[in-house]
């Protein structure tokens, strides 16, 4: 098969493309004092999967993660618009909640963005606004 005929990268990995484009955008707005990371642990097959296993990976924990100063967790899972919860993700989600974490799922840069503004993590200038960063990190299929 040729390279033409495997799709593109942004056909064949959707919530990627969606959570680098939310990562994006909070690298703008949130406020300096909140740490975020995010882990890909999704992909790569049955090894990667195995290794991440037995290094301690527990399955379902949201794919962006923050902490705010006040050492509250908040967590970010990016779904695509079709994408579902594992029975895994609602678990861990839930233990999260009960724990006094904070977890949204996403199914867009939109919507990451107002948890943000929910959460008051963003800067001071944002702060107040419905639709800040209209369309950020969002790329027209031109």
């Amino acid at each position: 098969m040729n390279r033409l005929n495997r799709g593109s990268k942004r056909q064949r990995e959707p919530e990627f493309i969606l959570q680098t484009q939310i990562v994006d955008a909070l690298k703008k707005i949130l406020d300096i004092s909140v740490l975020f990371s995010a882990f890909p642990a999704g992909g790569g097959g049955r090894i990667r999967g195995a290794k991440l296993k037995k290094a301690g990976l527990t399955p379902g924990w949201p794919d962006i993660q923050l902490i705010a100063n006040d050492g509250k967790y908040y967590g970010i899972e990016v779904k695509t618009p079709t994408g579902r919860l594992s029975q895994a993700q609602r678990s861990l989600h839930k233990r999260l909640e009960n724990n006094g974490c904070q977890v949204v799922v996403v199914r867009s840069v939109e919507e990451a963005m107002d948890a943000v503004h929910d959460w008051r993590l963003t800067k001071s200038r944002y702060r107040g606004r419905t639709k800040t960063m209209e369309g950020s990190g969002s790329t027209s299929a031109a």
